[in-house]
């Protein structure tokens, strides 16, 4: 069962389908631990205001740049294939910027707190933190959510929260010991 298709089941699951196709693709994942990387080795032990908008910046332009890198490595897999050698090449870049959407959007919600930082609204530090473990959160959802889509008990949607989750943590003990 692949999870972008529709099927004919509840609305719940229409849905849950919806914002998978946004949220839960391969591509917004790996974007969430990049731009979650990204922060955490660029951001200081002792940041301030300017270098929470030199932050913000940097992972903001990393990620489009990641971006930019997948779309390309995408079309150019997708042209490349054997079953599409009469495919145009705006049929691989109209496809690779579909499949690779997600890690653009990935960037949104763990930005917001790098924004009031930059804005001098949080401080630097507690922006950087919150950015952090948003992406842990958000991990964990997207993890917890594929099993339960797949109907799965509540303690394998659980396991797949944790697990899924565990990679943004890794990222925060990473610059932890990278820090102290």
């Amino acid at each position: 069962m692949d999870l972008n298709e529709e099927d004919a089941g509840g609305g719940a699951t229409r849905i849950q389908r919806r914002l998978w196709r946004h949220w839960g693709t391969p591509a917004s994942i790996y974007g969430t631990i990049v731009y979650a990387s990204v922060v955490a080795a660029a951001s200081g032990e002792h940041d301030d205001q300017t270098s929470a908008v030199r932050l913000l910046v940097f992972s903001l332009v990393s990620i489009v740049v990641f971006w930019l890198a997948h779309v390309y490595s995408t079309a150019l897999g997708y042209h490349g294939d054997a079953a599409r050698l009469g495919d145009r090449v705006s049929a691989s870049i109209g496809h690779a910027l579909r499949e690779s959407g997600g890690m653009l959007e990935a960037a949104i919600v763990p930005s917001v707190p790098l924004l009031l930082a930059a804005l001098g609204v949080l401080p630097a530090d507690l922006g950087v933190a919150l950015a952090l473990w948003l992406t842990v959160v958000m991990l964990a959802v997207l993890g917890y959510s594929v099993f339960l889509m797949r109907g799965r008990p509540f303690l394998v949607c659980l396991v797949g929260a944790l697990i899924t989750g565990a990679f943004g943590v890794v990222v925060i003990l990473l610059k932890s010991a990278l820090q102290h």
